[in-house]
């Protein structure tokens, strides 16, 4: 089997984070790695810094902001007529341990039925504290939620292996579950498009495995603004609710409708006598994009 793994860090305005992310990548030694660049229509200069400082990688342009899902999908078309058996998804504010990837493909090649796997990745300006320690649902409401998020890393006992889903932020792929489900749905503009992505992944036969051995240090939220905006607050709700649509049955979405009905009043009430009216905005048209299928 060929190790080369071919890692697509997608791009979009990150000038104060790509070229810590690229010179991490240089230092990972096995196993051998091709890099491809995609740059989603950058306006400050950032694309000329990996032409600049990382020669070697493929640096592909695109000519408008294809956003998450559709972005990395051009990266991992040009990766599959290249002949890539192995991709990784990165983002570019992250920075890598040089072992990360070698402990992630040992947990792949343990398991022929695992296709996906994901690093443990903390908190870049507070690295013992986990940001993604595997990926699970809440109770009941079925939203997606990070494992262990900001516990004190060490602090606890932590076992790999399988999870529910890997978060897109660094994601090691087979090739052959491209092949089985297809690439990452564009139609969630921002959020889930990795939980979709796994969960069709799992439906087709495939395990997702969590290794805490590999570590990646994330930047968090860097080119969408820190902490939450109305922006991505609206499409936080839409892609939630588009997650529910697919992959939950008409049953569950009846019974369960009362109670997210009951969440989201209340969300909205809090914002707006705390008044937060962005975030309030930005909240309904989250709902409003779903009701009408956009």
């Amino acid at each position: 089997m060929d190790r080369t793994v071919y890692v697509i860090v997608l791009n979009w305005n990150g000038g104060g984070v790509i070229g810590p992310c690229l010179a991490s990548l240089a230092r990972v030694s096995d196993p051998p790695l091709e890099i491809i660049v995609v740059d989603n229509a950058s306006s400050d200069g950032s694309a000329e810094i990996v032409r600049r400082d990382a020669p070697r990688a493929e640096l592909i342009v695109n000519e408008r902001n294809l956003l998450f899902a559709e972005g990395n999908n051009v990266g991992l078309r040009r990766a599959i007529e290249r002949g890539g058996s192995l991709f990784l998804l990165l983002n570019n504010d992250t920075e890598v341990d040089p072992a990360f990837l070698a402990r992630m493909l040992e947990a792949l090649e343990r398991d022929p039925a695992a296709g996906i796997a994901g690093p443990k990745i903390v908190y870049d300006d507070d690295p013992k504290r986990i940001w993604y320690g595997g990926g699970g649902f809440f109770p009941f409401v079925w939203i997606p939620k990070h494992e262990n998020i900001r516990m004190i890393d060490g602090s606890f006992p932590e076992r790999g292996g399988e999870t529910l889903w890997v978060s897109g932020c660094a994601m090691l792929v087979r090739r052959e579950v491209i092949d089985a489900v297809g690439l990452l749905d564009p139609s969630y503009t921002m959020y889930c498009e990795d939980v979709d992505f796994c969960l069709r992944a799992r439906r087709a036969g495939w395990k997702c495995l969590y290794e805490p051995r590999a570590l990646v240090r994330h930047k968090v939220s860097s080119s969408s603004g820190g902490g939450m905006t109305p922006f991505k607050l609206e499409h936080r709700i839409a892609s939630t609710l588009r997650l529910f649509r697919r992959f939950k049955p008409l049953w569950w979405r009846i019974l369960m409708a009362p109670l997210q009905g009951t969440l989201f009043v209340l969300l909205a009430a809090a914002l707006l006598f705390s008044g937060r009216f962005g975030l309030l905005r930005g909240a309904m048209r989250g709902a409003a994009r779903l009701a009408r299928g956009a």
